[in-house]
């Protein structure tokens, strides 16, 4: 069961981080990447057990609706389900459930009254663009521990209902989320999340609520976190990193397009899902912003670019440069301005776009050093854009022949 957590203790993704903050307000300083035994392969059973994937092309406007949605006739749905069937689905195991939220609610939390009670009301069935039925814990079998959060148990639960979907149900404590003054950060991470309809971003299928807790309907990525795989192998092959990067540059653009500037793209925020593809999760950095110009220093220090570690205004761009020091550390198993000796030494090798590639045990394409080089500027104005990324020599070499992108 541990092993179980351990995979997918973030596989609901929309975790605030616990860890202690740098001396810069909002950032981290992550441990260094060391290879981790393989240990028991739980994925190949995790697999089984995500929701059917509501995309059934790349072309990222899906116009089928949720199947979670309220109502939706039962022919409708019929008609446009995607496997697994509602057969396998309801004869999946999803593990035995431990009792933990009824142990949680008795020693864990207090209700919240006035202003952070109203604040944290939050039922998706209300929504104003996307609502969905009613929900509550009822309409759940609850199955196997996934792991815990900061403010709560993940835990792999079936729907009562067709076509009884699989999902990780995150609880979240309102009293702790107030004693921690994040209440508007998790309010705007669910209304960003529950917007986006991207097949490499994670997907919130609803969220409700009750006296003292928050529950978060999220798409099961079954083969849990990026992050520990490039833990296990230490870093990816050009081809495995470039078809990732592809994937990433797709979902930017996606998002960008809704005004939502990620702010924090690194392995820790990325999952798996059951087919290998990529999903960005987490979105507690995120900002919707239209005007797109922003001040707060946030995210990773490794992955901060000049304009944040200069304190001057940043946009989108951010993340074209965190996209650029993502396929640098995928390849070499590293982020390319880390320095483990001086946080000062970090920030100052970031200001400086201190870029050198090493090859002391593998030969780095020079495709590969052209894309991260372009992606690396000082200047965010002159960071490769996103729609070029996709058609990059890097992207399109590695690219699978039956894989037809439209031009941007």
């Amino acid at each position: 069961m541990a092993s179980v957590g351990s995979v997918t203790r973030q596989i609901a993704a929309m975790e605030i981080s616990s860890k202690k903050p740098t001396p810069a307000s909002g950032s981290s300083i992550r441990p260094a990447l060391t290879k981790q035994p393989s240990g028991q392969n739980v994925t190949k059973l995790l697999t089984k057990y995500a929701a059917p994937n509501p995309f059934t092309n790349a072309s990222n406007k899906p116009n089928n609706p949720s199947s979670l949605r309220h109502p939706i006739p039962h022919s409708t749905h019929s008609s446009t389900s995607t496997k697994p069937t509602h057969a396998t689905q309801s004869s999946i195991d999803i593990g035995r459930y431990d009792g933990g939220l009824e142990l949680d609610n008795e020693k864990r939390g207090e209700k919240v009254y006035g202003e952070a009670a109203e604040e944290l009301a939050l039922d998706s069935s209300v929504s104003r663009k996307h609502p969905t039925r009613e929900w509550s814990l009822h309409d759940f079998d609850m199955g196997r521990p996934l792991g815990k959060g900061k403010f709560g148990r993940v835990y792999m639960v079936r729907t009562k209902s067709e076509p009884r979907y699989i999902l990780a149900l995150k609880t979240l404590y309102k009293s702790e989320i107030v004693q921690s003054k994040v209440e508007k950060q998790i309010r705007r991470e669910i209304e960003i999340q529950q917007n986006l309809r991207h097949p490499n971003v994670l997907r919130l299928y609803g969220y409700f609520h009750d006296e003292k807790r928050i529950f978060l309907m999220l798409e099961f990525a079954g083969k849990g976190e990026l992050y520990k795989q490039l833990s296990k192998y230490g870093r990816f092959s050009e081809r495995r990193s470039s078809r990732y990067i592809e994937q990433m540059a797709d979902a930017l653009i996606y998002l960008h397009g809704k005004h939502v500037i990620h702010r924090d793209i690194k392995p820790e925020n990325l999952l798996l899902g059951i087919n290998g593809e990529l999903k960005i999760g987490d979105f507690g950095w995120s900002v919707h912003a239209p005007g797109n110009r922003r001040m707060t220093l946030c995210g990773t220090l490794d992955y901060l670019p000049p304009e944040m570690v200069e304190g001057r205004e940043h946009n989108e761009k951010v993340d074209y440069w965190a996209l650029g020091v993502l396929t640098y550390e995928f390849v070499n198993g590293f982020p390319p301005f880390e320095d483990r000796s001086s946080v000062n030494n970090t920030y100052r090798r970031i200001a400086r776009v201190d870029l050198k590639f090493e090859e002391k045990d593998i030969r780095l394409s020079e495709e590969f050093k052209d894309l991260v080089t372009k992606l690396l500027r000082y200047d965010p104005q002159k960071r490769l854009p996103l729609t070029e990324v996709l058609k990059h020599p890097w992207i399109v070499k590695y690219r699978p022949k039956d894989v037809v992108r439209e031009s941007a």
